[in-house]
């Protein structure tokens, strides 16, 4: 394996364990209701300062759910294709498809800050 393709393959350890914090995050949110901020608010917000806390939990636990479901399938379809079995089309597809899952939850999460913030 060159050079290039170990840091693909820690990049695709990174994308899993984002996943698996995620999904983390989500069942911590519809257990305590605590907002994560890391994944959710970024650095500018207190979630305390949240106008309807239930609100934008029940709206943002959908999005966090599946931002993390998208990074933990990436994640494991890249961990195996870089350290296990080469597979470059599903590879490509699954990081296509992530980016867009990203992306989108990205623009989701910044209206909603905008309007419960």
């Amino acid at each position: 394996m060159d050079n290039m393709d170990s840091i693909w393959g820690f990049i695709g350890v990174i994308v899993l364990a984002c996943g698996v914090y995620a999904i983390y995050a989500y069942i911590k949110m519809k257990t305590t209701g605590e907002i994560n901020a890391s994944l959710l608010l970024g650095k500018d917000y207190i979630y305390k300062k949240c106008k309807d806390k239930d609100a934008f939990t029940k709206k943002a636990g959908p999005a966090l759910l599946g931002f993390g479901i998208g990074a933990l399938v990436y994640g494991v379809i890249d961990v195996i294709h870089c350290y296990v079995y080469s597979m470059e089309i599903v590879d490509t597809v699954g990081m296509v498809v992530f980016f867009v899952v990203l992306v989108g939850f990205a623009v989701y999460t910044t209206k909603l800050k905008r309007e419960y913030f």
